[in-house]
């Protein structure tokens, strides 16, 4: 398993609709979640995702035959490098 923290009030993630984080997720074999405060969403559930604040630190998980390069591609849309 793969995680990735941020604080996102720090201003480090791109602003980006979340019906494209949705789909990108999609595109991999492995479980996507992010966790903020209490709430844990499944990165692949449109409702989940709407559902969970996305406001203090964010941690990302990612689980399965292919999370290297979910953990990359995700990293490099949300991520200002």
């Amino acid at each position: 398993m793969l995680t990735r923290q941020v604080d996102s009030r720090e201003k480090v993630l791109r602003p980006i609709p979340i019906s494209y984080l949705i789909q990108t997720a999609n595109q991999f074999d492995c479980d996507i979640y992010v966790t903020s405060e209490e709430t844990t969403a499944n990165v692949k559930s449109y409702d989940e995702v709407m559902n969970l604040c996305l406001n203090g630190y964010l941690t990302f998980c990612f689980k399965g035959s292919d999370e290297s390069e979910a953990k990359d591609r995700i990293q490099s849309i949300l991520w200002k490098c």
